[in-house]
Order: structure tokens, then sequence, then C-alpha cells
């Protein structure tokens, strides 16, 4: 890859370390909420740089949604995330916490990372889900489920 006619290549940041800078910016936020801040950043350097933040996480619609594959399974074994449990009978949803270090993240991503964060904080669970499933590169980031 050439950049600015120098020969470079950029290393994709892995998606734990991504979701790890989210709650840690964001603090203990229900999954669907990372999980769609990471997508709109994911969705904003394909836009900008034709390429995703992370490569390992896998993003698999359904109908109007999306899950990323293996995440619940990556938070659980990782020691660094703790779960708060949820109360349905007063309407409080469950969160994740991230309690550790901050993991290291190159600039250019962290600016994508910021971006989708700020963006999230001015709307609804709803309205940020719309604004990912509803982007033009949307199905260049997910694979049919």
């Amino acid at each position: 890859m050439f950049k600015n006619n120098i020969w470079w290549w950029r290393t994709s940041i892995k998606g734990r370390d991504a979701i790890a800078y989210i709650l840690s910016k964001m603090g203990c936020v229900h999954p669907f909420v990372f999980s769609r801040v990471l997508a709109l950043a994911e969705l904003k350097s394909l836009e900008k740089r034709g390429e995703r933040i992370t490569e390992d996480l896998v993003y698999v619609a359904g109908p109007g949604v999306f899950y990323i594959e293996g995440v619940k399974d990556l938070i659980k074994d990782d020691t660094c995330f703790v779960k708060h449990e949820g109360d349905p009978s007063t309407g409080r949803k469950g969160c994740i916490e991230y309690q550790c270090q901050l993991p290291e993240i190159p600039a250019e991503d962290k600016a994508f990372l910021d971006e989708a964060i700020e963006e999230a904080k001015n709307l609804s669970m709803e309205e940020l889900n719309d604004r990912v499933v509803n982007h033009p590169l949307y199905r260049k980031l997910v694979k049919e489920g």
C-alpha cells in the first residue's frame, strides 16, 4: 500500500482492543451499544480510507440488526471485561465495563473510534442501530446471517 508515495503497511487493531477502548471512553454500556459504536467507526474508516479498523471481527447481518460473532465469548473469557447484570423489574439494562489499562490504539484508528463515540452520545439505541444498518457501506461490513 502506498501513502504519500511511500510504501507502508497498516496493521489493523484487534477487535478486543477496539471494544476495550470504546468501553473505557463510554463507561459501562450494553453490548448492543458498543457493537453499534464499533460498527459505526468501522464504516467511517471504510468510507474515508477504504479499510476497516479491525480485521478479526465478523459482523453478521440479520433483519434490521447485526451482531458481532464471538464477542460474547471474548468478553466472558477476559478478566478485564466485567459484566453487570440488568434488572428487568426496574427496566435497567445490563452493561459491560472495561477495568484494565487502556490498549495502545494508533491515532488514525482512535480518531474514527472517538468520532463514532461522540456521534453515539446523542442517539437513542434505535437511532444508533439505524445509523449503522442504513449506512451505504453496511453491506461491505457484514456477512449475511
